[in-house]
């Protein structure tokens, strides 16, 4: 009977702070080059890892791609949103602006309350 223990023992131990799989990502404006090392975890997890922990590698790598895709086209619209937007007055109306206490006499008021 294969030892089991000495198996998860041996990927506890690939994971730790030296792991390659938490390697900083490459330094590289090489998009290939980037996506290539995403694909050379994968693998390097699927042979580490039993199939039941791959595919739950793998799904969470789909996730923070999908949700890191979300933030992008957020950051992009908001980007676009304020290219577009028409110019603002130089004259800002807020609730907490400063106050001014006026006179009630107002020369155009025709009752001359």
């Amino acid at each position: 009977m294969p030892n089991v223990t000495s198996g998860h023992a041996g990927a506890i131990a690939a994971t730790g702070p030296s792991s390659p799989f938490a390697a900083p990502p490459p330094d590289t404006e090489d998009s290939a080059r980037r996506i290539g090392e995403i694909f050379r975890r994968l693998a390097q997890a699927a042979e580490t890892f039993p199939p039941q922990a791959h595919a739950r590698i793998v799904a969470a790598v789909l996730v923070a791609l999908g949700k890191a895709v979300l933030i992008e086209a957020e950051r992009q619209a908001e980007r676009l949103r304020e290219r577009t937007a028409p110019p603002t007055s130089g004259i800002k109306v807020s609730a907490t602006a400063r106050r001014v206490d006026f006179d009630g006499w107002d020369p155009g008021d025709p009752t001359g309350s």
